[in-house]
């Protein structure tokens, strides 16, 4: 069983926040291991999904939009089984992103559980800072390093 939970504070309202997490077909700008996703089906306040993580891995999610404050995600079927849960607080001008994530690997995955665990916890970190980026209105950079020749460039 895999369990992360990251919490991050916005510097943005409530509703802006939330504008930006419940536009659920843009989940690959913000989760790298989402790489397409096929609606199956839409009704109000409910999706029924397809997703592609890695490289070929589909799993079925059913997402459930509460307005105004929560996302939750259940995965379904596939490699990946468990929940997602994105939780949004007012505080004032700004606003408290949580998200819970607790799956359970199955298949190869689950033999390399501790590995994936520190991808999926540092996916976690980063849509946490692309979605504060995105609801601040902050263009996202990419931090660069410094190479000292261009042997650095083949070996790293």
């Amino acid at each position: 069983m895999v369990d992360i939970k990251i919490r991050i504070q916005i510097g943005a309202p409530l509703e802006k926040v939330y504008d930006v997490v419940s536009k659920v077909d843009d989940d690959p700008k913000f989760w790298n291991l989402t790489k397409k996703i096929r609606n199956i089906s839409k009704k109000e306040g409910e999706i029924v999904r397809e997703v592609v993580i890695g490289k070929t891995d589909k799993c079925l999610q059913k997402i459930t939009l509460v307005p105004k404050g929560e996302l939750h995600v259940l995965w379904t079927k596939g490699l990946i089984t468990g929940t997602k849960d994105l939780l949004l607080s007012a505080m004032g001008n700004s606003t408290l992103l949580e998200i819970s994530m607790s799956y359970k690997l199955s298949g190869p995955a689950g033999l390399f559980s501790g590995r994936i665990e520190e991808e999926l916890q540092v996916e976690a970190e980063m849509a946490a800072d692309l979605i504060k980026e995105k609801a601040e209105g902050r263009p996202h950079s990419v931090p660069m390093e410094e190479r000292k020749s261009w042997a650095d460039l083949i070996r790293g």
